[in-house]
């Protein structure tokens, strides 16, 4: 007997019973912070991991006990033009939101004059305001990394522009590590 090729991809399929929208976006928001692509209403795709695996089982459950239908569905094999069609919108997800982080970031230095410098005698709540917003930003890029399974190509750009915010305030909190991409061949 052949060897069963590996999944490749995971399809959620579900069904909630109509009525109240609770439970649909409760179900969006956990896909998008899965960084799955909805292919309809009821059904997303995301590349197969044991993990991700695991996460769509458990979110089937949710549906289950609200009543509804769901199957986590891995995938082997999917024809070309649906797969770069799959591939192409996870990219643009990710590449989307990488933008919106790098565009933030440089708001941030464009207000560079309202920050108060490393070592100033500026307000505390400043300061502080200061830190939790750079600290933001690098939560907001590593969240993203982790669900850019596919390497989407602002990556980096972001992550230098943040790391150029970093290097401005250099020495403001221990907290703040840089978030330059660390992947090789990136």
């Amino acid at each position: 007997m052949p060897a069963q090729p590996s999944p490749t991809w995971l399809v959620l399929a579900w069904r909630l019973p109509t009525g109240g929208s609770t439970e649909r976006v409760g179900m969006w928001r956990s896909l998008r912070r899965l960084g799955a692509t909805v292919l309809t209403p009821g059904a997303a795709a995301l590349p197969f991991t044991e993990e991700l695996e695991e996460q769509l089982d458990w979110l089937a459950q949710e549906v289950e006990q609200h009543g509804g239908d769901a199957w986590v569905l891995p995938v082997t094999r999917l024809p070309g033009g649906e797969e770069r069609r799959i591939r192409a919108r996870i990219i643009a997800d990710r590449q989307a939101e990488y933008d919106a982080l790098r565009e933030d970031a440089m708001t941030f230095l464009r207000r560079a004059g309202e920050h108060p410098g490393p070592g100033t005698d500026a307000d505390y709540a400043v300061r502080l305001r200061t830190e939790n917003e750079l600290v933001a930003l690098q939560r907001r890029f590593q969240k993203i990394r982790t669900r850019d399974y596919l390497n989407a190509p602002g990556r980096r750009e972001a992550a230098t522009t943040i790391d150029r915010c970093l290097a401005f305030r250099q020495g403001i909190s221990r907290k703040l590590t840089p978030v330059t991409d660390s992947v090789p061949g990136a």
